[in-house]
């Protein structure tokens, strides 16, 4: 049987990074103890040994079932320097010496260990069997039923803490052992990182932007949760100014990190060329450091992100992050919440290049969370988000994104979003996605010169130069005329969104001339769906006239209309009725 430690010998390294004593002392026998844990709790404590030392570790460990999972009381040592585990009580499982008919184990054994700083961590830990099955599960004893209803039963946590949790503890003892606060440890640690995210609770999303001068090799720690089909508590690093990834901690390029099999770390040496990033980590909505639902890694305090430079060639490369100005977007319609659509217009003065990111939800029949640009003055969409095109945005399966560079030509552009009743920015139905803030649509200029060359304006105050004719937001039992006058033949474009099923339109436009003879008619067949219930339909294309006077009228029923909606609206409520621009 493979050991626990021989499980992660390859999952860590050492940085080569030294930490120096913290304190200087007078030799003596000390000790510290870790004691009185509910279940899903994790203690700490710090200590030094000024020289090479035998130490003593002593106390009392458990396994005790509740219907189908275990709670296991354990503890370990780590090197507060490579992080690594020195000591595990898993190992001394295997021993039968250990092991104890009531379901608890005394455990007392020496521990040969350096001179240095080291961590002892006792947990009280949920599992479900599978992440011991390598190191307990010959020892684990299944017959506990009377000591589990004493404890279990009882909804009063006092009583249990005072007359159970005292029975399970981890004690260090040795000569030349020094207690050590362990915050002050774990400052000492990260002291010299770039970036150091540490401890992360859960639903957190953090960032930080560093930047680099050359190529540089930086040490990568970082621990979280996954499993080979999706990553839940995990890092990246991006490019600044492209917002392309550089670098992605995944289940396939990522150890065991002990404990329950979903923790995993990451702690290797990536390089990077001169620039500047941003490291990003998110966690999900549960096991994260002070609330783990199954065995905690053997880092705890670790769980989030940290990166050092690998040597100290490597840190005179680092500077401070240089954001570019590319960073502030032209648009950013994000954190978009359930039932919202949400727009921003954007004028061109000349032919640029931008980049678009685009964070949406996938239904069963295409994009129901999603966004989409659109020329102002012709309603033409230049742009919009399709599955086809996306990629996995983190989290759910569902969660969608993309990230692409498209140019726009010198003109007016109104950019939309649009969500459906469930799954937005925080209010999640399944798993968030990576980056959940930017749930919605953003665009940045991709070149700073560009910048000057686009403004913003409020799309609800825009006028419409090529408009001949408009006929929007309409409600129920209407019926509207409006009249325009061509001076010459010419193409004009027709935009109509209403009501239709069964091959019959119920809210809908139609155009005559000047002898009352229709000569266009909002139709059922030639009608796409425009979001929503299936029941709303749109019309967006051409029509050639002969120069003369038309009439535009537009008609609904008594349901279903702008603002009396008896079903989901269109993706562009606003729109509901017909408008006619010159091409």
């Amino acid at each position: 049987m493979i050991g626990y430690q021989e499980r992660k010998s390859l999952a860590m390294k050492p940085f080569h990074i030294a930490i120096a004593a913290l304190f200087s002392f007078s030799a003596s026998s000390q000790s510290i103890v870790l004691d009185d844990l509910y279940p899903e709790e994790v203690d700490a404590d710090g200590f030094y040994l000024s020289e090479d030392t035998k130490i003593q570790v002593e106390g009392t460990g458990s396994v005790f079932y509740e219907d189908w999972r275990a709670i296991v009381y354990y503890g370990w040592i780590i090197d507060s320097e490579t992080r690594e585990a020195v000591w595990h009580l898993f190992d001394e499982m295997k021993d039968s010496d250990f092991r104890n008919s009531d379901g608890q184990m005394d455990f007392s054994v020496d521990v040969d260990l350096k001179k240095g700083n080291y961590e002892l961590y006792f947990a009280a830990a949920y599992s479900n069997g599978n992440d011991w099955n390598d190191w307990g599960n010959t020892w684990a004893v299944r017959n506990f039923n009377d000591v589990v209803k004493r404890i279990f039963d009882s909804r009063d946590r006092r009583k249990y803490r005072s007359s159970y949790s005292d029975d399970f503890y981890i004690r260090v003892s040795a000569d030349n052992l020094r207690k050590i606060e362990i915050d002050e440890l774990l400052s000492q640690r990260t002291s010299s990182a770039i970036v150091s995210f540490t401890r992360v609770g859960d639903d957190e999303s953090l960032k930080k932007g560093f930047s680099l001068t050359r190529r540089t090799d930086l040490r990568v720690y970082s621990i979280g949760e996954g499993d080979k089909d999706e990553t839940f508590d995990y890092l990246w690093i991006y490019d600044a100014r492209t917002r392309e990834p550089v670098f992605e901690m995944e289940y396939d390029n990522t150890d065991f990190a002990g404990g329950a099999e979903k923790n995993i770390v990451y702690n290797k040496v990536v390089t990077l060329d001169a620039g500047d990033y941003i490291a990003s980590y998110a966690s999900d909505d549960s096991h994260s450091y002070g609330r783990w639902n199954a065995l905690p890694p053997d880092d705890p305090s670790f769980w989030g992100a940290t990166i050092w430079p690998a040597s100290d060639n490597d840190r005179n490369n680092v500077v401070a992050f240089r954001e570019p100005k590319t960073l502030t977007p032209l648009v950013d319609l994000t954190r978009v919440r359930d039932d919202q659509l949400v727009s921003q217009g954007l004028t061109i003065a000349s032919e640029m290049d931008v980049r678009i990111l685009c964070l949406g939800e996938e239904g069963h029949d295409g994009m129901v969370d999603y966004g989409w640009i659109m020329d102002a003055n012709t309603r033409e969409k230049v742009w919009k988000m399709r599955e086809s095109r996306s990629d996995h945005a983190g989290g759910a399966r569902k969660n969608r994104k993309v990230s692409e560079v498209i140019t726009l030509q010198k003109g007016d552009y109104i950019v939309y979003y649009a969500t459906d009743d469930s799954h937005s920015y925080r209010d999640w139905n399944s798993s968030r996605p990576q980056e959940e803030e930017m749930w919605g649509i953003t665009l940045w200029a991709t070149d700073e010169g560009d910048i000057k060359n686009a403004s913003p304006f409020d799309p609800s105050e825009f006028v419409n130069k090529n408009s001949l004719v408009e006929i929007l937001m309409v409600r129920d039992d209407e019926y509207i005329r409006e009249s325009f006058t061509l001076e010459e033949d010419a193409d004009v474009r027709i935009l109509a969104i209403g009501e239709g099923s069964g091959g019959e339109m119920y809210d809908y436009g139609y155009i005559k001339d000047e002898t009352g003879r229709i000569v266009w008619e909002m139709d059922y067949r030639d009608s796409d769906w425009a979001g929503g219930a299936s029941k709303n339909r749109e019309f967006n294309d051409r029509l050639y006239l002969k120069k003369g006077t038309y009439r535009v009228i537009y008609k609904t029923d008594g349901s279903h209309s702008y603002s009396r909606w008896n079903a989901s609206p269109p993706t562009d409520e606003e729109m509901w009725g017909i408008m006619v621009l010159k091409e």
